[in-house]
């Protein structure tokens, strides 16, 4: 067991078998240090003086002969605080590593790029995204109520939804279809959300979400799919349509 531990502190296995043979024999030869550890003679030189340099064996020299000793245990200790301060150093650099990663990472996420979303957790992927991003989303609301995707995405996804965005403060404003006039009224209650509504002739069976650098659209039937697109030119381009239907619509 003593011999594992030293190992994890930092010593080779043969320096930690070569060490406690000496703790155990007290002052003595490298002959039997070989002995009493069976390794190979060069091993046992080896790990002499890898111990020495480390500060955990001194010798001296009797009659033209070496005559070794282990140092006190509590120099181990100096060997665990030097490796604390490697880690700590290494951990330090590696920080650093991680960042520059990052901005790496970074960088190519500003590229342009497209996903797509299948199913009910696909949808519901695409909605942590929008509450991840913390940017106002502007949302150009589905009327297509009937289709089961968005009935249950309506009563299990949307009521959480609203709730973390409220807790974040994320606003967001939504236009939907004069058929949707009712649930327009009761999403403008809620906190950070504004709705309008604009003529039946607007209804449609997809929504689209502006927020940040990024629009998803969410079509919905039996079998719902989303496609989310990163492109800052098409989120501002989207804003500006969004903000010109906005300035039409009426407040319900």
């Amino acid at each position: 067991m003593e011999e594992k531990k030293l190992e994890e502190i930092g010593l080779t296995r043969n320096e930690a078998r070569v060490y406690l043979a000496l703790l155990e024999i007290g002052t003595t030869s490298s002959k039997a240090i070989i002995e009493k550890t069976s390794l190979h003679r060069q091993l046992v030189y080896d790990a002499l003086d890898m111990l020495i340099e480390k500060g955990l064996v001194s010798f001296i020299s009797e009659a033209k002969r070496k005559y070794f000793k282990a140092s006190e245990p509590e120099n181990l200790l100096e060997i665990f605080d030097k490796k604390q301060q490697e880690i700590e150093k290494q951990k330090k650099e590696f920080s650093s590593m991680v960042k520059e990663l990052r901005e790496l990472q970074e960088k190519h996420e500003e590229e342009q790029g497209a996903e797509v979303f299948r199913g009910k957790k696909g949808i519901n992927s695409l909605m942590n995204d929008m509450l991840n991003e913390k940017k106002e989303i502007f949302t150009i609301a589905a009327s297509d109520i009937k289709a089961e995707a968005f009935q249950y995405h309506a009563e299990f996804n949307l009521p959480k939804f609203h709730l973390i965005r409220e807790k974040g403060k994320i606003p967001i404003k939504l236009i939907f279809s004069e058929d949707m006039k009712e649930r327009a009224k009761k999403l403008d209650k809620l906190k950070f959300t504004e709705t309008k509504v604009l003529p039946k002739e607007f209804t449609s069976n997809s929504s689209t979400n502006i927020y940040g650098d990024k629009v998803s659209v969410i079509m919905w039937g039996s079998q719902p799919f989303g496609i989310l697109i990163k492109s800052k030119e098409l989120a501002e381009n989207q804003r500006k349509h969004f903000n010109l239907l906005w300035k039409i619509a009426r407040k319900v």
